[in-house]
Order: C-alpha cells, then sequence, then structure tokens
C-alpha cells in the first residue's frame, strides 16, 4: 500500500502536535510523559507517524545551532 501525502495543513498541524508533546515533555521530564508521547505518537495514522520522525530531526537540528 502506497503512503498518502501529507497536506501542507496535516504536517503544519502534525508538527505543532509533536513540538507541543516535546515542549511538556522537557519542562518537566517523567516517565509517564515518556510513555504518554509514545502512545500518542503510536496512535496517529502512519502517514503522519512517519512524519514525526521529520519532526524530531529539524527539533534535534534547531536545538544543536
Amino acid at each position: 500500500m502506497a503512503a498518502v501525502a501529507l497536506s501542507d495543513e496535516d504536517r503544519r498541524r502534525v508538527e505543532e502536535q509533536v513540538r507541543r508533546m516535546v515542549a511538556e515533555y522537557w519542562a518537566k521530564p517523567t516517565q509517564e510523559k515518556e510513555d504518554g508521547l509514545g502512545v500518542e505518537v503510536a496512535t496517529l495514522p502512519p502517514e503522519q507517524r512517519e512524519y514525526v520522525t521529520t519532526v524530531l530531526l529539524r527539533i534535534l537540528a534547531e536545538e544543536r545551532r
């Protein structure tokens, strides 16, 4: 089955969601928050879940600057 391309709106929404989750985790890291982040990502549709990696890499690159 071919992956469905995300619209610009979908990519923006996924990026905002991932950034929110990461910010909440970094504010006060706990195992519960880490687990919750994993569950939220796991429940995304596959094409959105695949895009999460791109967003996380972008966040890491920004942090390295």
